[in-house]
């Protein structure tokens, strides 16, 4: 077999290689970004559906929003503003300690 056949074949596998991966990574992620609602169902397990009406009826009312948030997105609900504001308190008060220093 010819040297220039050796070599097409060999970039052909890599680049089979390189799309096959590629893609597989697209797929991963791609999943993990439509959800949007994270709920617990009786078992305890926590699931997450993409809009609020995949949500089993049983568990919608509970169902939080986990997406993004701003203009045309829910709000964040109470629990979660409230998480956010000792996240942000927390860290303020660890810059100043550092400061401090």
């Amino acid at each position: 077999m010819p040297a220039w056949a050796r070599q097409t074949g060999a970039l052909l596998v890599m680049r089979l290689v390189v799309a096959i991966g590629l893609s597989a990574g697209i797929v991963l992620v791609a999943g993990q970004v439509d959800a949007q609602y994270r709920y617990t169902d009786d078992k305890g397990v926590s699931k997450v559906a993409q809009y609020k009406l995949d949500v089993p009826a049983p568990y919608r009312a509970a169902a939080v929003w986990i997406g993004p948030t701003g203009i045309g997105k829910p709000a964040l609900s109470e629990e979660q503003r409230q998480v956010k504001q000792r996240e942000a308190e927390n860290l303020e008060r660890q810059q100043r300690l550092w400061r401090q220093r």
